[in-house]
């Protein structure tokens, strides 16, 4: 599901190469031929300071273009506050689709967001409730500085840069309904996001990256992150089991009482790999 790291691409195309009818008149590495070049797509296209953005003019995308360009920048710049780096060169290539069929159509997939690090891209169905791209953001941004992780730190950082706080108020839920997954099924590197439900799963894995992060800072989740789930005992002075007894701790001693949020359903549009 994710690439490996960073990869230098060739000469860029020029403008006058993707201004046939369809195309916007940008530039654009010639990996991303496959997207612009994709029957069924009539791509407009943006650029602000680290993106091009690609959209359909009768699209949620197209109408809230001003806000989701905005939101880029904002977004970029979490993720890098998140991880403490003070920068990101690469341009990143964000396409907004209208719908779960058209990434379908587009890569193979019918999911909300995708993240391709190795060709800098990004993707996302856009509607009212879902104009940031920050859990893609994360992919990209953190597998390209980084190094390719396994999957379970991905999305658990993934999931916490795009939540937040939230994280934790979603994983006192999944334990007070005893509905947590053991961890030792989770922090594998044979685990994928297929495995089990993503509703669980992802929050889960966000609210256990939110605990490291405050308990141990972001140095060691970068170590473990580029040590794999091997690395934990190391990186953190003692094994998986033990840290998650003191996270499932830490949920309990914060909420004596239940928080007002609770956790997202696939009905409210949790679908993201």
């Amino acid at each position: 599901m994710r690439g490996p790291g960073p990869i230098v691409f060739g000469f860029l195309l020029t403008a006058a190469s993707l201004a046939a009818p369809g195309h916007p008149d940008v530039s654009a590495v010639p990996v991303l031929r496959q997207y612009l070049d994709h029957a069924g797509f009539n791509w407009k296209s943006k650029q602000v300071a680290h993106f091009h953005i690609f959209f359909e003019a009768d699209s949620e995308a197209g109408r809230r273009i001003r806000e989701l360009r905005r939101n880029l920048e904002k977004d970029r710049a979490r993720v890098l506050m998140l991880i403490g780096e003070k920068d990101y060169e690469p341009t990143i290539y964000a396409f907004f689709l209208k719908s779960g069929e058209d990434m379908q159509e587009l890569l193979g997939v019918n999911v909300d967001g995708r993240s391709r690090p190795v060709q800098h891209a990004v993707f996302s169905v856009v509607t009212p409730e879902r104009l940031h791209l920050t859990h893609e953001l994360c992919h990209e941004i953190v597998s390209n500085l980084w190094g390719a992780a396994e999957p379970w730190i991905e999305e658990g950082l993934a999931t916490y840069a795009d939540e937040g706080d939230n994280t934790y108020y979603d994983s006192w839920a999944l334990l007070k309904a005893n509905d947590l997954i053991p961890l030792e099924r989770l922090v594998d590197p044979g685990w994928t996001s297929s495995m089990d439900s993503p509703d669980v799963t992802y929050t889960e894995l966000g609210g256990f990256l939110k605990f490291l992060y405050d308990r141990y800072g972001m140095e060691r989740v970068k170590a473990a992150w580029q040590g794999g789930s091997q690395s934990i005992p190391r990186v953190f002075g003692k094994p998986l089991d033990e840290l998650e007894r003191e996270w499932h701790a830490s949920l309990l001693a914060q909420f004596p009482k239940p928080p007002i949020r609770h956790y997202r359903s696939a009905a409210n549009g949790f679908r993201m790999e």
